[in-house]
């Protein structure tokens, strides 16, 4: 993908060279190409094109002494060998694109890399060349590292790396330690440095912790609360709203996979037991079959890692002042009435006095709200069939296949005008003020210019 010199610096590193002068060759031709359109498009004598004629030619310069290198075993080596080393450290030092000054750019330190590494093969100091050679990717250094360092200076090496990615702030060295506690550490270091919360709560949030790591849970939470306040701030609700969803969906993931893998493992040949009369561990006989699955216990973090949120707003009916939402209408005393078992999944009428809903401003058909008697009947069945457990009729995820979300009630907190979620997004990306005729509200902005004349 256009790595051309980390690709061949790292076939250098495993000393195919054939691959590196290719792969160098392949970055001669492709800036050749550049080179070739801009001067078709009319710019010949650009900065761009003259800057890229010129490391044109120090790649096929640096292919030229890595097609050249060959380890000295005979006087006569020895000799062309010195050859190719003057003629490489010239190289080196004479080349402006391969000066100390520009290997701070993205492909200069591998071009230097590939060259001081055969420069100093057959040296102790050689691979320190490149270890320490902090503008090299780390996961490179640590793959090189593992090729050539001893077991012990490469576990000495890796915590260096570790320490010095936790004073950095460097989000690398999570490649080393994975997200256990070191790494955390490693992004709090990260944030402390950068203040980017962001980056540390899209991390964190797909990762469920040990219950036992309070510290660690402790800093997932706070990451998460500041990047939802963040993305508050900014009104950005919606994003917000899709972070808090997929976070906790991956928390019923994990969660049901937990369950899966419980009714599936196979019970062990031998079960510890204590046996209290003799105050010694016994096993008991071997069992045949499986292990019954146990449900599995909520962990005293779970909310610490995605906090559940109540409902804060109900739509409720204008005529009884009945709340629409399915839990508030399971409670009432008449769902099971003759009349709303004979009635379609999804109501245009308020379940609890028949009085029509409110009509969607632009196709003026009712809103819809859900029967409570058919999803309660529905969950029934369903705990019949499977014998699961109740479920949490506030949890809307799950009735998804009754009422899409392109139909739930939508309305503008200013003007209290709505309608059909979708009807409405169609709307207002060709128009500003409300749908409902003489109303001049301007639905979709009144939130931020409500935010923007505050902070003014």
């Amino acid at each position: 993908q256009g790595n051309y010199e980390r690709s061949a610096a790292l076939a250098v590193f495993h000393g195919d060279l054939g691959a590196a002068v290719a792969a160098l060759q392949r970055g001669v031709d492709r800036i050749k190409l550049t080179i070739t359109e801009e001067r078709e498009s009319g710019n010949p004598e650009s900065e761009g094109v003259q800057s890229s004629a010129q490391y044109d030619e120090t790649l096929q310069l640096v292919g030229m002494c890595v097609a050249g290198f060959r380890a000295p075993s005979t006087s006569e080596d020895a000799s062309s060998a010195a050859i190719w080393r003057t003629s490489c450290e010239g190289l080196l030092q004479q080349r402006q694109d391969l000066s100390s000054e520009r290997a701070r750019t993205a492909n200069v330190p591998y071009l230097r890399a590939m060259l001081l590494f055969l420069l100093n093969v057959g040296k102790s100091e050689g691979p320190d060349r490149i270890l320490q050679n902090e503008m090299l990717s780390l996961s490179d250094r640590v793959a090189f590292a593992c090729m050539y360092l001893s077991r012990a200076d490469l576990q000495q090496y890796l915590l260096n790396s570790i320490e010095k990615c936790k004073e950095d702030g460097n989000l690398e060295g999570i490649i080393i330690t994975g997200l256990d506690q070191r790494g955390f550490q490693i992004l709090q270091s990260f944030v402390d440095i950068f203040s980017d919360c962001q980056t540390a709560a899209l991390i964190s949030s797909r990762v469920l912790l040990p219950t036992n790591w309070a510290t660690e849970r402790a800093m997932c939470s706070e990451w998460l609360d500041n990047y939802r306040d963040l993305l508050n701030s900014f009104s950005m609700w919606q994003s917000r709203a899709m972070f808090d969803v997929g976070r906790a969906e991956l928390l019923r993931n994990v969660r049901d996979q937990q369950a899966e893998d419980a009714a599936t493992a196979p019970m062990s040949v031998g079960t510890m037991s204590r046996n209290a009369s003799q105050g010694r561990r016994g096993y008991t006989a071997p069992q045949q079959g499986r292990a019954r699955p146990q449900p599995i216990a909520k962990q005293p973090g779970d909310t610490c890692i995605v906090a559940k949120y109540p409902p804060q707003l109900y739509a409720r009916c204008n005529y009884c002042n009945t709340s629409l939402p399915l839990s508030r209408l399971s409670r009432q005393e008449n769902i099971a009435s003759g009349w709303l078992s004979r009635q379609k999944p999804v109501l245009s009428c308020c379940p609890s006095c028949k009085k029509p809903l409110p009509r969607c401003a632009l196709c003026l058909l009712p809103l819809g709200c859900l029967n409570p008697y058919m999803e309660l009947k529905r969950e029934r069945n369903r705990i019949s069939r499977t014998g699961a457990s109740q479920g949490n009729l506030d949890d809307l995820s799950s009735l998804s296949s009754s009422i899409p979300f392109a139909e739930w009630f939508t309305w503008c907190m200013s003007c209290k005008h709505g309608g059909h979620a979708h009807h409405l997004v169609g709307w207002f990306a060709k128009h500003d003020t409300c749908p409902v005729s003489g109303c001049n509200c301007r639905c979709q902005f009144d939130g931020i210019q409500t935010e923007n004349g505050s902070s003014g």
